[in-house]
């Protein structure tokens, strides 16, 4: 029986040496960022991403984020306001002022 032994060598260095970016930081607001960022690269494996393809996702996710944001801030106020009149309309059968419905409830200024 042969046993062949290899030595075992040293693994090269990463090129290029980004060990900065994996490095936890010192500051408090500096950890806070990174574990968000590697937060991030976790759960939708950028790590194993290249670079194009990181560009993609995390502009699509910007897009997203850039939409829901402006029909939160935008559009849902307004949408709000019709859907509260839309119940006053099924509640009392016609158009009717707010201040009824406050009355109503038990809950309007009387003097």
């Amino acid at each position: 029986m042969v046993v062949y032994q290899t030595r075992q060598k040293e693994l090269p260095r990463p090129r290029p040496g980004h060990s900065s970016l994996t490095r936890r930081p010192d500051t408090k607001l500096g950890q806070f960022f990174w574990r968000k960022r590697i937060w991030i690269e976790s759960t939708f494996a950028l790590t194993v991403y290249e670079p194009w393809e990181k560009v993609v996702v995390i502009s699509v996710f910007a897009v997203l984020w850039v939409a829901i944001t402006t029909v939160i801030f935008k559009y849902l106020p307004r949408q709000l306001i019709i859907m509260r009149r839309r119940a006053l309309y099924y509640l009392f059968g016609a158009e009717v002022d707010e201040t009824l419905l406050w009355q109503y409830l038990g809950l309007a200024y009387t003097k």
